[in-house]
């Protein structure tokens, strides 16, 4: 059973369909997507991502609402030095795709629908949790308050970062308020994208652009929770001068903007990810911050992690919950959870420093990502999932 129908958790019954292994989802969400414009999140997803999503038949249903990412384009304002990345000088096409995550969500609950071995139930959740040796009991509370109660070998929680079921498995998180918000909207700009994702650490908090199709560019401007309150409640025009000064011209001239959505900045680290048959995999693991754009690739990973291992399991005819093999996976994903997690902490602490050392040490880093042969085409391989273990999905195995 898996406690949470978003990205993550839908991703993980998509990797499971086709085992043999039954597979219950049981979503807060109801059946209907939330209108366009409520969720105004865009997604930088790696090349190994990308892979992963197409071998479930998600990434395809996008269609024309993903974009390229050919190039990367990084650089700290007022300080020297930029980095410049491309695709082409490792011999790729792309590093991923930007997709809106409402229209990516839409296309893995479409392609969870066609799928028999998938039993969906939205407008319901998960109230309380038994285990022992033999199983796990889930009382399941529907749209109508009905309760419901199942048998499961296993309780996967991926219901996000606020779980109760964390909190009810008895797992510990260290928390950070990063007291920033992100603001989130679609912009047009006088020049063409021709497919670089821009990251420019500006005075007033890091901005984003990241390619989207028709020219557009999806914007994330982070800025501190009190910033961000003004800079929501700013006339369009106003905010586009705002975003204008914190980007620069790049892009030219910034013309138009969509709907803005906020959301607060928090890091959430789960001190393990396993309790008696039950383990955490996407933001109920880690929360993130966005800087590097890594939260949903790495929650993909550990749902593509732990869907190679239930299936070894299966095909060995052992206890999908049976501690050691939990205990494994929990082994296997430690490294990159953690160097992922601690990496994205460190760049958000120190994106908004403005002191002159930690300034010129910024810009130094940039300048040696973009001169050092080694450590460029290292960070671009890192950045894309091709340098470490893939799974089988993101290799075209299962």
């Amino acid at each position: 059973m898996i406690a949470g129908g978003g990205l993550v958790g839908l991703s993980l019954a998509l990797l499971l369909s086709g085992s043999g292994i039954r597979v219950r989802v049981v979503d807060r969400m109801p059946a209907e997507l939330a209108p366009a414009g409520s969720d105004e999140r865009h997604l930088a997803l790696s090349e190994i991502t990308c892979r992963t999503l197409e071998s479930v038949g998600a990434l395809q249903k996008l269609a024309s609402a993903a974009e390229v990412i050919r190039g990367i384009h990084v650089s700290s304002a007022g300080d020297f030095g930029c980095a410049r990345w491309l695709a082409a000088d490792i011999g790729l096409p792309r590093f991923g795709l930007v997709a809106p995550a409402q229209r990516l969500l839409g296309a893995l609950r479409t392609a969870t629908s066609a799928r028999s071995d998938i039993h969906w139930q939205a407008s319901a959740y998960v109230d309380s949790v038994q285990t022992d040796s033999a199983g796990v009991t889930a009382v399941i509370v529907d749209a109508q308050q009905q309760r419901l109660s199942i048998d499961a070998r296993l309780l996967v929680i991926a219901d996000g970062t606020d779980s109760a079921l964390r909190d009810g498995a008895g797992i510990q998180v260290d928390r950070y308020d990063y007291r920033a918000h992100a603001i989130c909207c679609v912009v047009e700009a006088e020049r063409d994208h021709a497919g670089i994702a821009y990251e420019r650490f500006a005075r007033s908090g890091p901005v984003a652009m990241l390619p989207q199709p028709g020219g557009r560019c999806g914007s994330i401007w982070i800025a501190s929770s009190q910033d961000a309150v003004a800079l929501s409640s700013l006339p369009t025009r106003e905010y586009l001068a705002a975003l204008q000064r914190a980007f620069g011209y790049r892009l030219g001239r910034l013309q138009q903007a969509g709907v803005r959505v906020s959301y607060p900045l928090r890091r959430v680290y789960a001190d393990r990810l396993t309790a008696e048959r039950q383990v955490l995999i996407g933001n109920a693991a880690q929360t993130m911050h966005p800087v590097g754009a890594q939260g949903f690739n790495l929650g993909l990973r550990d749902a593509a992690a732990l869907a190679e291992n239930l299936r070894a399991s299966w095909r060995s005819q052992t206890d999908l919950g049976e501690p050691a093999a939990l205990a494994a996976y929990a082994e296997l994903r430690a490294p990159d959870r953690k160097i992922t997690a601690d990496l994205s902490h460190a760049l958000a602490l120190t994106s908004t420093q403005r002191s002159g050392a930690a300034s010129w040490l910024r810009s130094a880093a940039i300048v040696l990502a973009d001169r050092v042969s080694p450590l460029k085409e290292h960070l671009m391989l890192v950045g894309i999932g091709l340098r470490g273990t893939a799974s089988a999905a993101a290799r075209g195995l299962q």
